[in-house]
């Protein structure tokens, strides 16, 4: 199947939640980097250290050194230097930043010129089947598709069925599925998992080919083996009927 069919030029597909945005959730991991024209009052606003060791994935590099990930905890605060709880599940990282900088300005240390920049440390969405490259796929965008991470892993194998891909989503303590049919563009941007959240799964399950090539008796049939003992069985036969 091709993508997209019923897709024109000059058509209009509305995006179902098209304003929906990463939200930071309970467990996720962020940088939040504060910098302001005087370094050494930003320095107290940051969790640094002055190295990082080989193998380390929770700090990423800035000027000075090494900013620490925090972990967002179970009731959805970090603990923030000087500023102590600051509650960010539910928001995204702009309005993340806009809370912890209007907290750095008000507070009675006062920075007033701090510049707050926040971002992802593990947000992600797993891929798995029939796409030429599975794993984890990393969300490096507030707004972030099924088809940026299908991109991201290659696009789908010839075998991959278009017309329905799976997603699984955690929301709450529930696993609820969604089916996207890839080659119907307007139905795809209906759906509510065309904007993906962080933890998502995609799945694309295998066409009538492939599921048909995994059973013994399509494997069988569809392979040149097995039409070259055909033949032999014949010519045997054949030969002795003679």
């Amino acid at each position: 199947f091709y993508y997209f069919q019923d897709a024109q030029a000059g058509d209009v597909n509305k995006v179902l939640n098209a304003a929906q945005i990463v939200k930071i959730k309970p467990y996720d991991k962020i940088s939040i980097l504060v910098t302001s024209k005087d370094p050494q009052l930003a320095a107290m606003y940051n969790l640094m250290s002055s190295y990082n060791r080989l193998g380390q994935t929770n700090a990423a590099y800035s000027s000075g050194g090494y900013i620490s990930y925090y972990t967002v905890d179970e009731q959805g605060n970090v603990d923030f230097p000087i500023l102590g709880k600051i509650h960010v599940a539910g928001l995204s990282r702009t309005e993340i930043a806009e809370k912890v900088k209007t907290r750095i300005i008000t507070s009675p240390e006062g920075l007033k010129n701090a510049t707050v920049t926040v971002e992802f440390a593990d947000l992600h969405v797993g891929v798995l089947g029939e796409v030429k490259s599975e794993g984890v796929v990393p969300i490096d965008r507030d707004q972030f598709t099924i088809l940026n991470a299908l991109e991201k892993v290659g696009d789908l194998t010839q075998y991959g069925n278009r017309k329905n891909v799976k997603v699984f989503r955690k929301i709450d303590d529930a696993i609820h599925t969604y089916e996207v049919d890839l080659t119907n563009f307007g139905e795809m941007c209906s759906s509510p998992v065309y904007m993906l959240q962080q933890g998502d799964i995609i799945y694309v399950e295998p066409n009538k080919v492939r599921a048909r090539q995994s059973t013994a008796t399509g494997n069988t049939l569809l392979t040149p083996s097995f039409w070259m003992s055909v033949l032999s069985v014949a010519v045997s036969i054949a030969v002795l009927l003679k």
